[in-house]
């Protein structure tokens, strides 16, 4: 992986920066506004993978936009988006058609495309507020785009989607942000739908994940990882009839976050799994 690429997209909280490569440039290091803590807002998404020249190289190279950016960004590596699907699908995501998906934050479109080619979905969803990226995923893919509040996935009806994920959207997002599109989340699923999404857990800050965090210098970026704990998020949503399937690591520069895997499911088949206990590793520590 390029040693200065971040897999971050924190667009539905109000911020639009995708796969930034290095602090952004409208921070200045030496800035005394810095130095107290002051952070400016981040530069709009479309600076940091630019719409039209991406379209045009794909195109030049062959590829999907998708596969470009991932060749680009991660060179003879395993993307976080290849272990991503591929973790969930390990987990059973896929093992069924899956009607109607809801997708917050899709940005590019990385995990979209290769969501779309399992899951045979009549039906895709989207929250994005890149307008570019947007209009183009909807012209290209066909799917359904949604007017974005920052809170909430207000057009959204409750009980009506087989799967809602969100990809390296919720590390950099405040607490209360996240913990509203939780909520809404478990809102609009369906009984035996499933809920993906990664966080940073306890896991993702032992010694040497912090170590790493350190040595990015850091301190200057437009966004700061949030903790959000793990037995919190999974009694969230265990309280609204949602039980965690799994969870494993995947990498966000300079470490790594935990994508959990939850499933909505009836009171006897949340015991069967509570008895038999979460599928999926979680990785070292």
């Amino acid at each position: 992986m390029n040693a200065r690429v971040k897999h971050f997209r924190p667009s539905l909280g109000g911020t639009e920066h995708h796969n930034q490569i290095g602090p952004p440039a409208n921070v200045r290091r030496n800035s005394g506004h810095n130095r107290m803590g002051y952070k400016p807002k981040p530069r709009p998404f479309s600076e940091y993978i630019v719409f039209k020249e991406t379209l045009k190289s794909a195109k030049v190279a062959g590829l999907s936009v998708g596969d470009y950016i991932e060749r680009k960004y991660n060179p003879g590596s395993r993307s976080a988006t290849d272990q991503t699907i591929d973790g969930m699908a390990s987990l059973g995501v896929f093992d069924n058609p899956l009607e109607q998906i809801c997708e917050l934050g899709p940005g590019s479109g990385r995990y979209l495309e290769r969501t779309i080619a399992r899951s045979h979905s009549r039906h895709y969803e989207v929250y994005e507020t890149s307008v570019e990226w947007r209009n183009w995923l909807v012209e290209q893919y066909g799917i359904v785009s949604r007017r974005c509040n920052g809170r909430t996935l207000a057009e959204t009806e409750s009980d009506s989607v087989a799967l809602v994920h969100a990809h390296k959207l919720f590390p950099g997002l405040p607490f209360l942000t996240t913990m509203s599109y939780f909520q809404e989340m478990a809102r609009v699923l369906q009984d035996g739908g499933w809920v993906v999404f990664d966080i940073m857990t306890e896991a993702c800050f032992s010694r040497k994940h912090l170590k790493a965090w350190f040595g990015a210098n850091s301190w200057n970026w437009a966004w700061s990882p949030h903790l959000v704990a793990r037995d919190f998020t999974v009694k969230l949503f265990a309280d609204r009839g949602i039980s965690l399937v799994g969870s494993f690591q995947v990498p966000l520069f300079p470490a790594i976050t935990e994508c959990m895997v939850f499933r909505k499911t009836s009171p006897e088949a949340g015991t069967r799994i509570s008895k038999g206990g979460e599928r999926g590793k979680r990785g070292d520590t």
